[in-house]
Parts: C-alpha cells; structure tokens; sequence
C-alpha cells in the first residue's frame, strides 16, 4: 500500500469513489451527487490536502480536506475533512490507517493549526476509536435537516 498526493491525472478515479463514499452517507437523502460540483471540490482539496492511497491496482482509499482559516481566528488555518474513504474491496489491507496516517505531516506542511475529522452518523464506531488513539478529541456533532 502507498500513499501519495493526487494528481490531476486521479480525477476520474476520485470522483467514481467519491460517488460510492456518497451514497453510503445520509446527504445522498436529500441531494444526488454531482460530478460538475465535485470536480470543483477536488480541486478545492487539491489546494488544501488530497492524498491517495494505492495498491498494485491502482487507486483504492482517498482522503480529502479543505484548508481554510479558521472561524474564530483568521490568523489559523484549519484542515477540514470532505472525504475519507476506502472501496470496499480493499478495506483491511491498511489503507485507511495509511491515509489517516500521512494527513498529519502534509498539514504540517501547509501551516495548517488544526485537523477537523468527521464521524459521520452511519460511520464505524472503530473510526472515533482510531481518532482518538491518534490523538484527536470529540469536538462537536453535528444535526442535518432537510427543509426543501
């Protein structure tokens, strides 16, 4: 398993697997993904942190966060997780670990203060484990209400 920053040449590859991280979360209830909203995310990511985790098939894991300053201090960056994910296929040969793993040393690299990871509502209860065994704490929760 290796894990490298994506490159232009990956977008087919991230948006099929952000298309299957998508519909395993409860947003796909109230709005269909859109590959033309994506794209744009990716290359939002693709400024901030977007790693890719690869095996002898080619891409199989992502993780992706937006660096933005943060909303109560301007003078921090802020690395908020879009999406970490691994197809299914592959799951347990430690590309989640790997991807977790190298966020760290490449926020680091962009100046970034702080790292938001979520724990979505159907995510496995061994993912707020691992966060917490890497160091991260239980900020907050967040409650989504469709209202159209």
């Amino acid at each position: 398993m290796h894990v490298r920053n994506a490159t232009p040449a990956d977008t087919p590859a991230l948006l099929a697997m952000g298309a299957k991280f998508y519909a395993t979360t409860s947003y796909s209830e109230f709005a269909e993904y859109d590959w033309v909203t994506v794209s744009a995310l990716i290359d939002l990511m693709r400024d901030g942190v977007l790693l890719v985790a690869e095996d002898d098939s080619g891409p199989v894991g992502v993780v992706g966060l937006v660096v933005a300053p943060f909303m109560f201090n301007g003078s921090r960056s802020v690395a908020y997780e879009v999406i970490w994910w691994v197809d299914p296929d592959a799951q347990g040969a430690g590309a989640g670990k790997a991807l977790l793993a190298a966020i760290e040393p490449a926020c680091r690299d962009r100046g970034v203060s702080a790292i938001q990871m979520v724990h979505l509502s159907n995510s496995p209860p061994q993912a707020a484990a691992l966060y917490e065994r890497m160091g991260y704490r239980h900020t907050e929760s967040s409650y989504t209400k469709r209202v159209t």
